[in-house]
């Protein structure tokens, strides 16, 4: 996989409809204070990265892609109600976790615990993230089910592990980059999000096209 091609073009993609994406991404963080609208705006951000992709012309309205593709609404959710299981799972280990140390005091076994709770942790929030780098593209471009989506996911991570992990480590390190520097002019996260999720949703479907060699062939 050609990591430096994907992130040129990928940025080639945004530029070309920063406005749009700028805006849009926007639209879709503010509306998602509401909740129930936060599955559906994030499927409204992929279906404008592929509009991207395929050449056409990205428009801020694209966003609300989720309440308008038949079935889509329901389908994204399935796919972040997986995300919400596992950051449920990790607050009920805090908790458990809470709990214990204030009922014993055995600093070796609350190390262990500690520590136990971290690898999961971690485990966990790299789970979270790659559904979300393969699902949620697949749920767009192939118009799969949402079980149908994150069970290509997980064979997607599974053969390709390797060049997840890279990927993975790409956005981790981007992102941080992104929020250092904007700590630094000390301007707000929120900005930062603007060009950094719509970027890296455009790159998440570029690494599907390459490692499935299929691109999307469904009407916009």
């Amino acid at each position: 996989m050609e990591i430096e091609k994907i992130l040129k073009d990928s940025l080639d993609v945004f530029m070309k409809n920063i406005v749009a994406f700028i805006i849009g991404t926007l639209i879709a963080l503010i509306g998602s204070i509401l909740i129930v609208t936060i599955a559906p705006l994030f499927y409204g951000i992929v279906y404008m990265a592929v509009k991207g992709i395929k050449g056409e012309k990205v428009e801020i309205g694209d966003v609300f892609a989720g309440f308008k593709v038949p079935g889509a609404f329901v389908q994204s959710w399935i796919v972040f109600c997986v995300l919400l299981a596992s950051i449920v799972v990790l607050v009920i280990l805090g908790i458990v976790g809470y709990v214990y140390s204030l009922l014993f005091s055995s600093e070796t076994i609350l190390v262990i615990i500690a520590a136990l709770a971290f690898v999961i942790k971690i485990v966990a929030t790299i789970m979270q993230s790659l559904i979300l780098i393969y699902a949620m593209p697949l749920l767009v471009t192939r118009r799969y089910a949402g079980k149908d989506a994150l069970k290509e996911a997980a064979k997607l991570i599974q053969s390709n592990l390797t060049d997840t992990i890279i990927l993975f480590l790409i956005f981790i390190f981007s992102n941080f980059i992104g929020y250092l520097l904007l700590s630094i002019i000390r301007l707000p996260p929120i900005i930062g999000l603007l060009l950094t999720l719509p970027i890296s949703m455009i790159v998440c479907i570029l690494v599907v096209q390459n490692l499935t060699g299929e691109k999307p062939t469904w009407e916009t």
